[in-house]
């Protein structure tokens, strides 16, 4: 794990997950703000979600979940008013220890969590993590997902977030999402997922 300061942009109910792509669109002057600081420090930016909690929205400072993803801006797209379109990639996981400052924005102190690829060669992960392609194959079909995307599900085996980036990809409870997000156990993140993914396919 690496400790070090990344810019934080709070949001309700959105997950950055890794190796996945997130447009956004900012106007807030804080968060334009943000954008400049991005580019002087490496274009990273986590997104961390909101706590949905009674009251907390309208905080100024709405409290935030403290593992959240992070990535970095690969596209920006300024604005003549000021605003711009972004995209951002998720490139990992990130837990908060403490902010360095909150104003005009977060600046969070975090350890960003490295991706250990030793689960693979676990017997236990292999078996649940095959189930789970074959039923997320099942459910994309259902969808009319693209024959090539399905072929495609196959090259996860060799991706450093692979539970977590089906999780991505899949329309389920956010607070499923967050969940596995937050855990750092690959067996616990493929037991939850596939659990999951049997409901899915009860459900067709």
């Amino acid at each position: 794990m690496s400790r070090t300061t990344i810019p934080i942009f709070p949001l309700p109910e959105v997950i950055l997950f890794p190796g996945t792509f997130l447009p956004l669109h900012i106007f807030e002057p804080r968060y334009r703000m943000m954008l400049d600081y991005c580019s002087e420090s490496g274009e990273e930016m986590a997104i961390a979600p909101i706590k949905m909690e009674p009251g907390n929205l309208k905080s100024p400072q709405p409290e935030i979940e403290t593992i959240f993803g992070w990535g970095t801006i690969v596209r920006r797209d300024p604005l003549p008013d000021g605003r711009s379109n972004i995209l951002l990639e998720g490139k990992g996981i990130a837990k908060l220890e403490s902010y360095d400052t909150m104003e005009p924005f977060r600046i969070g102190i975090v350890e960003k969590l490295e991706a250990d690829s030793k689960y693979i060669e676990d017997k236990i992960f292999v078996e649940i993590f095959d189930r789970i392609l074959y039923l997320t194959k099942r459910i994309l079909l259902s969808e009319g997902a693209k024959e090539e995307l399905i072929l495609r599900m196959n090259d996860l085996w060799s991706h450093p977030f692979p539970v977590d980036f089906i999780s991505s990809i899949l329309n389920f409870n956010f607070k499923k999402k967050q969940e596995i997000l937050s855990s750092t156990d690959q067996i616990l993140k493929a037991q939850l997922l596939v659990g999951i993914v049997e409901e899915m396919n009860l459900g067709e």
